[in-house]
């Protein structure tokens, strides 16, 4: 089979243009494949001048995505022609497949533009190359590249549990996958639905802990009705009932204390259902973080019951929610 027929450069959106990257493309792709906050998740460390030069020539002789394995760089220019990111396309094994990845400068973080520029990549992968499937893999922690998936209409297909080892640690990945019959055909969130998944987003994102960072979980508070019920089923299958305070209070001790110096907790899968005043959210969590100079990390599962409020806030009225054994991160050997 060969590669997609070259489509017509560039690819122009409201506010973008689109266009294979070029060697003197190096500075601009350089600036942020060499700050740490963009490699964070990604498999490697930070790039060296040398290792953009290294990818740019790679992606360039694969760029007619002739061979499976082969990546379709994209630069992304803003209004002004700054080259503020890219957006990938693998060509995969299997037939009209591929695969969509990106990166981006922060200072463009926010503003829509990585939206624009993957929904318009996906466009070419669909209505140009003809590709019938693309999927995306994100770290599970790595919640806005997970955002972006959902939004431009990628649907979550699994979670991949300990599937990689990079730099000292195992990590569990996240795949999304869309279809050229459903791309542009899934129905976006209602409004009702939008703010049940601020609510929860706002729950789990509470349970933070940086270095020298204190932990309030006023967040949490806000989003938990006053006389919610909370329950955990323990590993015996008993069931432990509490109200907000009891729930609340020993995690932000614990937070603040001197044993747990980082941590995170991360909604990796969730369904809603909304049913007029009220709705339930499934939800699969992961926790990562640094206890007595240990790292660790476990996983469990959340139900929230919510209910809309006089003034159109969702709070949690109920949760019940059950943990898996921790597991500390074993090296690779």
């Amino acid at each position: 089979m060969t590669g997609p027929a070259h489509p017509s450069y560039p690819i122009r959106t409201e506010r973008l243009t689109l266009r294979p990257v070029r060697v003197e493309d190096l500075d601009a792709i350089h600036a942020h494949r060499s700050l740490p906050e963009v490699a964070l998740y990604l498999p490697h460390e930070p790039h060296t001048r040398e290792m953009t030069a290294d990818t740019l020539r790679r992606v360039i002789a694969g760029e007619a995505l002739a061979e499976p394995g082969d990546w379709l760089d994209l630069a992304v220019e803003d209004p002004s022609g700054r080259v503020v990111g890219e957006v990938l396309l693998k060509r995969d094994a299997a037939p009209l497949t591929g695969e969509v990845g990106y990166a981006f400068h922060p200072d463009v973080h926010g503003t829509g533009i990585a939206t624009e520029a993957v929904t318009a990549a996906l466009d070419l992968a669909f209505d140009g190359f003809g590709w019938h499937r693309v999927i995306g893999i994100c770290d599970v922690l790595n919640t806005p590249s997970a955002d972006l998936m959902r939004r431009v209409g990628m649907r979550l297909e699994g979670v991949w549990r300990k599937d990689g080892f990079d730099k000292e640690r195992w990590h569990d990945s996240l795949q999304f996958a869309v279809l050229a019959a459903e791309w542009r055909r899934t129905p976006p969130p209602s409004p009702a639905e939008r703010a049940v998944d601020a609510a929860a987003r706002a729950f789990f994102a509470s349970f933070t802990r940086r270095p020298g960072e204190p932990v309030d979980l006023a967040a949490a508070r806000r989003v938990l009705a006053p006389d919610a019920v909370i329950e955990r089923v323990a590993a015996d299958g008993t069931v432990d009932r509490g109200d907000v305070d009891a729930f609340l209070a020993p995690r932000l001790a614990l937070l603040n204390g001197p044993s747990l110096t980082e941590f995170r907790e991360v909604e990796a899968a969730a369904t809603t259902l909304v049913a007029g005043p009220r709705a339930v959210r499934t939800s699969q969590y992961v926790t990562y973080g640094v206890r007595d100079g240990e790292p660790f990390s476990a996983w469990g599962r959340k139900v929230l019951q919510f209910r809309a409020s006089a003034d159109g806030a969702w709070l949690i009225e109920s949760l019940l929610w059950t943990d898996e054994p921790e597991r500390a991160p074993v090296a690779a050997v």
